[in-house]
């Protein structure tokens, strides 16, 4: 177990708090850009979840290097969705424009076996327990199958969860979801609309260095 520094310095010795801002605040400050964190199902194809780092088949909701577990179950807002090409490489490409010809070469070579290609949709997601906006994106060939259920409750609510799919030769873990049980608070009618605008206007094509998904490490 990790010891926890010693505190060199007390809230009294300045007269009063120390630290204004909460961890809100702090955790905005520290993002990158204006990328949202991402939704993430992590399964035992996950590096952290197979040195023990990060419960297997829970959510993640990931910051940068910073994965934060939700829980095997995490209701959700479905705010909105817009298509998305993702090829990975030294550098993850992510097309949004479909009549790009990008898009259309990207989602072709996804068929193609360890192409490191991927399609389908990405939604724009509410999270109350934390107070969050996410992207989920959709982009196996087995998420997708589920991606019309996520898409039937646009504007409403739902619960994620889990399944088992399992073939001759493979089992796997994708998205599941489901009737959401529990009241949803809304956010901030102001930040949705921010987040709104900005998720249906990104730009054609966009190229980052980032940390493959589980997903994207195994597109099936």
């Amino acid at each position: 177990m990790t010891e926890e520094p010693k505190a060199l310095i007390k809230a009294e010795d300045v007269g009063g708090d120390l630290v204004k801002h909460s961890d809100d605040a702090f955790q905005s400050a520290t993002q990158s850009g204006d990328y949202l964190p991402r939704l993430q199902l992590m399964t035992a194809n996950s590096d952290k979840c197979k040195g023990g780092d990060f419960p297997t088949n829970h959510y993640a909701l990931v910051r940068d290097q910073n994965f934060q577990d939700l829980g095997p179950e995490v209701d959700v807002l479905i705010v909105t969705w817009r298509p998305k090409a993702l090829e990975i490489g030294d550098e993850l490409i992510s097309v949004f424009d479909q009549t790009n010809p990008e898009f259309k070469r990207i989602q072709d070579k996804s068929f193609e076996a360890d192409s490191g290609c991927m399609f389908g949709p990405e939604f724009l997601v509410y999270i109350p327990s934390v107070q969050a906006f996410a992207t989920f994106f959709m982009g196996s060939k087995s998420s997708r199958r589920e991606a019309g259920s996520v898409k039937a409750k646009l504007q409403g609510a739902g619960t994620l969860k889990s399944k088992k799919v399992s073939t001759k030769r493979y089992t796997w873990y994708t998205p599941l979801i489901t009737a959401c049980s529990t009241p949803i608070d809304l956010p901030d009618q102001e930040e949705l609309t921010a987040e709104v605008t900005k998720f249906n206007n990104p730009p054609e094509t966009t190229i980052e260095k980032a940390e493959k998904t589980d997903e994207e490490k195994r597109a099936r």
